[in-house]
């Protein structure tokens, strides 16, 4: 990824074929890591995998708000009001969305603490380490790449997606809250149209960046980990220490 200095953002109210390219822009470099998805490889789900995945929303919306804040702070230093803005409104609309993850898990009938201690998905862990790395970078302008990523991807998640997962799920149980949040039924779509309109107020140096953070994002997400998934058995018995009585 490039690291340069920081610029100054133009002033204008963008139109919408400022918006337009911006979102081609992006949209083509989330897309250029499809290739490396493996449907194949992914194990059917299952209520034990599913827990699985809800200890990784949990590790990735636990962390967003406090990095973005950090990242709302660095902008100001540096004068990059849009940018600063930004990251300070959707902090604000990404708190507590950790919680959710943590009701989720106690419906299923674990001890959501101690799952999310012991629980830490490979995919879910870097994608939370390269956040960090981005708000610390010299330019933390990378951050607004990974923001647009996850929840562009989000956006793909609709309704029977979320019916899939609620099909495989004791009957009665409401675990699909986060993901209900963090899908095309949620806020996800509102925020992506926001930070479109924030980046087409930005220098094309700096619309390039993002696009680079937007493409590393999506490769963390869909290249596989190289031990593959964990079995249904190998999760049960990290999970089981975990069960409510």
């Amino acid at each position: 990824m490039l690291n340069a200095t920081p610029t100054t953002t133009t002033p204008y109210r963008p139109g919408d074929s400022d918006v337009a390219r911006v979102r081609n822009l992006l949209d083509r470099a989330v897309a250029s890591a499809f290739p490396h998805a493996r449907p194949a490889e992914v194990p059917p789900l299952t209520a034990t995998r599913w827990a699985f995945r809800l200890a990784g929303l949990y590790h990735l919306t636990h962390s967003t708000p406090a990095l973005l804040e950090l990242a709302a702070e660095r902008f100001a230093a540096a004068g990059r009001k849009i940018l600063a803005g930004w990251a300070r409104e959707r902090a604000r609309e990404e708190s507590n969305h950790d919680l959710l993850a943590l009701r989720d898990l106690r419906d299923l009938g674990y001890d959501p603490v101690r799952v999310v201690e012991r629980v830490r998905p490979a995919t879910a862990m870097r994608m939370v380490e390269y956040f960090e790395r981005s708000v610390l970078a010299f330019d933390p302008i990378g951050c607004v790449g990974y923001a647009y990523t996850v929840e562009r991807l989000a956006m793909t998640v609709r309704e029977p997606d979320i019916r899939a997962v609620e099909s495989v799920l004791p009957p009665g149980t409401r675990a699909t809250r986060c993901l209900r949040v963090h899908s095309a039924a949620g806020s996800d779509g509102d925020h992506v149209a926001d930070t479109l309109v924030a980046v087409a107020r930005l220098t094309l140096g700096e619309r390039t960046r993002i696009a680079e953070a937007a493409r590393d994002t999506a490769l963390l997400c869909f290249t596989p980990d190289p031990a593959g998934p964990p079995s249904d058995a190998a999760i049960a018995e990290l999970l089981a220490p975990c069960r409510l009585h």
